[in-house]
């Protein structure tokens, strides 16, 4: 097996004309399901970089203003027009809601990966990237691009959040903010005085947030044999990924599993190289052993 490492990551399906960019799940999204797309310009901030931030953004959900909504649907007991009928009126709407953000969506999500046109091998008309089909791939992407485009075989290949060809896997995608119990909605509110509707409904948005979380740790402990396969690997190679802050657990996993004092990095950059340069300064790489290029150019 060859000592080299691809860590691949959305510039890769990008370089391949692939529109898989989240600004181009947004634009889909309000095409087939606009009561979803409304629901997040309702309880997210949905301004110019939100599409192109979205699964850090997903951990900004608008508390306050959902549950002011929701407000208008918890009648007190004592009113003139109450019914038991009424009773999980206000449960029903922040359930609704937050089903609509963290399962309609999410399926959502996985219908439009599972419908983008990967180029075959002989169709692509740009610049084949130079692959080792003998190396192993951590692969960012649900996409099976590696696989058609160049032929790589699924036994070399780790979708770490899961792979669209396959219909059996759950497509992982979230924010990283790890909350504690303080966090709750329901820390320290007195349970014995507090409306039980109030409390259900701080666990319906507590779940929210338990829901578009995603779990890196969890992943990290079921791929250990992966890991640590990467006892031998020597140079690495990163092909369109970001290093943005929520898979950093992920790479700093890696560097665990290798010797970081000899082996090499190359890592692409879109356009500004300090951006790329930043990530592995905070993961302790000595800069001597990394170089930067654009994908084109590798």
């Amino acid at each position: 097996m060859s000592d080299t490492l691809y860590i691949i990551g959305n510039g890769f399906d990008r370089y391949h004309d692939i529109p898989s960019d989240y600004v181009d799940f947004g634009r889909y999204l309000k095409q087939v399901d606009l009561a979803t797309y409304r629901e997040v310009e309702t309880y997210f901030a949905v301004d110019d970089a939100f599409w192109w931030e979205f699964e850090a953004r997903l951990a900004d959900f608008d508390v306050d203003t959902v549950i002011d909504y929701a407000s208008q649907f918890l009648m007190s007991y004592g009113a003139e027009d109450w019914s038991d009928s009424g009773h999980h009126d206000y449960q029903y709407e922040l359930n609704r809601v937050v089903e609509a953000i963290s399962s309609t969506m999410r399926a959502r999500f996985a219908d439009w990966i599972r419908q983008l046109r990967i180029p075959a091998a002989n169709s692509f008309t740009g610049k084949p990237l130079p692959l080792d089909p003998t190396a192993r791939y951590l692969n960012f992407n649900y996409t099976p691009t590696l696989q058609k485009a160049y032929g790589i075989a699924d036994s070399q290949v780790l979708h770490i959040h899961g792979q669209a060809s396959s219909s059996a896997d759950q497509l992982v995608l979230g924010h990283a903010w790890q909350r504690t119990l303080a966090d709750s909605l329901n820390h320290g509110v007195d349970v014995e005085a507090a409306d039980t509707r109030v409390l259900e409904g701080n666990r319906i948005v507590d779940d929210y947030f338990s829901a578009t979380f995603k779990p890196t740790h969890k992943i990290i402990l079921q791929q250990q044999p992966f890991f640590h396969s990467l006892r031998s690997v020597r140079r690495i190679l990163v092909m369109g990924h970001s290093l943005s802050e929520v898979d950093a657990p992920y790479l700093e996993e890696i560097t665990k599993h290798i010797d970081a004092t000899t082996v090499t990095w190359k890592v692409s950059y879109h356009s500004n190289p300090a951006a790329a340069q930043a990530p592995m300064s905070e993961l302790g790489i000595d800069p001597g052993l990394i170089s930067l290029a654009r994908l084109i150019d590798f």
